[in-house]
């Protein structure tokens, strides 16, 4: 063979280019791709994950370029010539045909209905726009190389950077734009934004979940990412803003200030301080209306308490300054999906206050009432004591086995409110009123104040009334002693209205916890060198507890001072009965075991026969720690009992702790809260008819 002779040029190159597209028959056996480009005229409608072929064998254009580019080495590497040649070559043609190159991407790139239409153009478009050199040819038109001769190599040349950038940035704002439109109506107002249903209809969580893409989110990022499109949607919309109202009035009933709104409103969070101003007075008409229809149609029954408010200002003037007011706030209560059953009988209720009052409940009554209470109350605290052993850490309950042992059942209610749909309470606030609780007079116009900003009835359907039905007033204890005096004062006047003989008066249940926390604040705290809560606080670092205090979160602090101090001694006497250094050690006991083990706890470490053993022991052999331990566990167990029994609605037993409250408040000094607990003992036992004690 003669070295010199041409090469033959390999036989697969013959496959390519030159056979699609021979000069004889190119329009005969050119057929266009099914994925070609010239189908994709409109581009959003293109989808490149529907439009990418579902077979793995790669398109003809893809393997003709690549074909291509093998002939275009052979040839280079024979003819001794170079790629710049050829392109210098194209580009004097295309002088030739009064064209450039801008001028034929233009062309090429859909310029005319010829280019659409003819097939051999619509295959080299598609073949460009499908080739895997053309994401190369972006980078470089956006980063140019720099050129290794130039005497500016420290210069990059700017390419088409600008115009790559502003288109990127066109796609982004379209791709942006869609996104945000698909998912606008995730984020519509409704039309009643400001009542109940259209304030809590907006559920963050299934908004977070819809938003989410599966496989690629992180949950951490999930609650940003909703509150940026939010923001988003917000500044695209005033009616997009199903978040935005909600959260403008829940931060301005945390007391938000007007220039934070403001500010939060400009950055697109939420709405302005005017907006929640009128939805706040909207929200609060709404709201009374509400209430005056839900009184006639349905049983209520009245709460009230005092408010603080701190008002506070940003331009302080001599008529302009920050102050603290005090108040006092009501709210009516209702069960709207429960059967009605007719109002409380006035009339029935005096006639049963007649025979009461003939028969006062004694002492005697009094103490018959604890004793038959005493194995209910005892159950409770022996589950009380249990669970203090099952829930500490050293114990681990969650790998303890069995788990699900009736040991370890709580007892049963003794009266449970009745729980479902049909007895939900839902609660109207009424407005605040200014009124100076001090005095009797003060008192009277508190009375008068609720009845005309609720706006029900006319002065003469209220008496009409009063004559007829009675109303349960529910407020802490100097309301209730200011009302119960107000009674008796006016107890000569002409007509029942006048001597209030429609009110049945009871006290707030949390006051009276309250109440119970700071006796045992007073009677167990002790001094520095004692073993009381001073020293137990002292080694909590617990501060602002030495004196009793009814303002700020003393007695938050206090409560969970107690709960604290009765875990640590019930759990040391855990060790001392079941005779073990640590409690993880009765792992090993049964569980019935252990349940004996809890009655054995409480007698022995938490029961009034203990503390009188203890008291009756020969002169020199007292242990004074011992029992103010044993006191304290009995005492503080009945204060955990009636939390519990409020958390949990059993009224039963909330009723049978009233006579161990009575004698406690009366041997502590407490004797107003003795004396409402005593009056509350007398209505239910001696006074009120059954649907009032059903009520109350």
């Amino acid at each position: 063979m003669d070295p010199r002779a041409p090469e033959e040029e390999p036989e697969e190159l013959h496959n390519g280019w030159g056979a699609l597209f021979d000069e004889d028959d190119e329009d005969e056996d050119y057929a266009p791709s099914e994925c070609g480009s010239d189908r994709l005229s409109d581009a959003s409608d293109w989808d490149p994950v529907e439009a990418a072929p579902e077979n793995l064998i790669p398109p003809i254009y893809l393997h003709n370029t690549r074909v291509m580019r093998e002939r275009l080495a052979f040839s280079v590497s024979r003819t001794r010539t170079s790629v710049l040649d050829r392109v210098k070559s194209i580009l004097a043609y295309m002088e030739s045909v009064d064209m450039n190159l801008p001028l034929f991407l233009d062309a090429l790139s859909w310029g005319d209905d010829a280019c659409i239409a003819d097939p051999k153009v619509q295959y080299e478009r598609t073949a460009l726009m499908g080739s895997e050199e053309l994401p190369r040819i972006l980078e470089r038109w956006y980063k140019v190389p720099r050129a290794s001769a130039s005497r500016h190599d420290h210069v990059r040349p700017q390419g088409a950077r600008e115009a790559l950038e502003e288109f990127a940035l066109g796609c982004a704002e379209e791709m942006v734009d869609r996104e945000l439109e698909a998912s606008s109506h995730l984020f519509r107002s409704p039309s009643d934004c400001l009542s109940e249903e259209g304030l809590t209809r907006f559920r963050f969580s299934e908004v977070a979940e819809r938003l989410q893409d599966k496989g690629k989110s992180h949950k951490d990022a999930v609650s940003a990412t909703v509150m940026m499109i939010s923001q988003l949607q917000y500044l695209r919309s005033r009616n997009l803003s199903a978040w935005t109202k909600p959260l403008t009035v829940f931060l301005k009933a945390k007391g938000t200030s007007a220039k934070a709104l403001d500010l939060l409103h400009a950055l697109g969070i939420t709405m302005s301080h005017s907006w929640s101003v009128c939805a706040y007075s909207r929200i609060s008409a709404s709201a009374m209306d509400a209430l005056r229809l839900a009184v006639h149609r349905f049983r209520w029954w009245l709460a009230y308490d005092n408010v603080n408010f701190a008002f506070k200002v940003f331009s302080m003037r001599l008529q302009n300054q920050s102050h603290f007011d005090s108040g006092t706030t009501g709210s009516v209560f209702v069960k709207p999906f429960a059967r009605q059953p007719p109002p409380l009988s006035g009339e029935a209720l005096q006639a049963q206050r007649r025979i009461g009052r003939t028969n006062p409940i004694t002492l005697l009554d009094i103490t018959n009432l604890e004793i038959a209470a005493a194995p209910r109350i005892r159950s409770h605290i022996v589950y009380t004591v249990l669970r203090m052993l099952l829930d500490s850490p050293d114990f681990n309950f969650p790998t303890y086995i069995p788990q699900t042992h009736p040991a370890f059942a709580p007892p049963p209610p003794v009266s449970r409110l009745p729980a479902g749909h049909e007895n939900i309470t839902k609660q109207f606030t009424l407005g605040t009123v200014h009124i100076d609780e001090s005095t009797y007079e003060g008192t009277r116009d508190l009375i008068a104040e609720f009845l005309r900003q609720l706006n029900l009835f006319t002065a003469e359907e209220i008496e009409h009334l009063a004559k007829v039905a009675a109303l349960v007033w529910i407020g802490d204890q100097l309301t209730i002693e200011r009302l119960r005096g107000l009674a008796n004062y006016r107890s000569e006047d002409l007509n029942g209205f006048d001597r209030l003989d429609w009110l049945v008066f009871v006290f707030g249940w949390f006051h009276l916890l309250m109440a119970f926390a700071n006796s045992l604040h007073r009677q167990y705290f002790g001094s520095p060198a004692g073993k009381g809560l001073r020293q137990a606080f002292a080694l909590l670092k617990r501060t602002g507890l030495q004196s009793v205090q009814i303002k700020g979160t003393f007695y938050h602090h206090l409560h969970e001072g107690i709960f604290h101090v009765t875990e640590a001694h019930i759990r040391d006497c855990w060790r001392k009965v079941g005779g073990v250094a640590e409690l993880a050690e009765l792992r090993n006991r049964s569980p019935a075991e252990l349940k004996h083990l809890a009655e054995t706890l409480v007698q022995h470490y938490a029961s009034n026969d203990r503390v009188e053993d203890l008291e009756h022991v020969a002169p020199g052999k007292e242990d004074d720690f011992l029992r103010q331990a044993i006191m304290w566990n009995r005492d503080a167990l009945h204060y955990v009992v009636l939390w519990h029994a409020m958390r949990q609605g059993d009224v039963g037993l909330m009723e049978d702790l009233l006579p161990h409250l009575f004698l406690r408040f009366s041997g502590g000094g407490n004797h107003k809260y003795a004396m409402e607990i005593l009056e509350l003992l007398q209505g239910l036992h001696r006074e009120w008819p059954e649907d009032v004690k059903y009520v109350t």
